[in-house]
């Protein structure tokens, strides 16, 4: 056998190992991408989840306007595949109560301030709650139906 015959078996036989490896490596990309699509669909179906609970629960009034407001809000912008402009579009009455206490203080925050802050707060909270609570239950029913979200 010639040199040259040993170079060409030589590069042969890289070319088949590289061209085993890129197979390898095309494989293990499409799991990963086949995992992580199961993995947003999986987050997907919890938040959905999460979402139509927190809403059955503010129109069985087990939950106050406000704070359904505020968790479903931030909920749905956690969604996958969606932004918040769209929800805004489709659920106005939610985000209208949402608007105005949003920027509410709580936990610490809400424990520093004076007394009478806190109680000047609590009323412009339940004026916000009963002017625009009500507004949020068509939002709240189209939401907690089994068919949402339509894909």
């Amino acid at each position: 056998m010639s040199l040259q015959g040993g170079i060409l078996i030589l590069a042969v036989l890289v070319i088949i190992a590289l061209a085993a490896y890129a197979a390898h490596l095309m494989r293990q990309v499409a799991l990963q991408s086949r995992r992580q699509q199961q993995e947003a669909e999986q987050r997907r179906q919890d938040l959905k989840e999460q979402i139509q609970l927190i809403a059955k629960a503010c129109l069985q009034q087990q939950c106050e306007p406000a704070e359904g407001a505020l968790r479903l809000v931030n909920l749905l912008r956690g969604l996958p595949g969606t932004t918040p402009e769209q929800w805004r579009e489709q659920f106005p009455g939610l985000h209208a109560l949402y608007d105005k206490v949003a920027d509410q203080p709580i936990l610490s925050a809400r424990k520093a301030l004076k007394r009478n802050e806190r109680m000047k707060l609590d009323l412009e909270l339940e004026h916000w709650q009963a002017e625009l609570g009500s507004g949020m239950d068509p939002d709240l029913t189209v939401i907690s139906s089994p068919e949402w979200p339509a894909r």
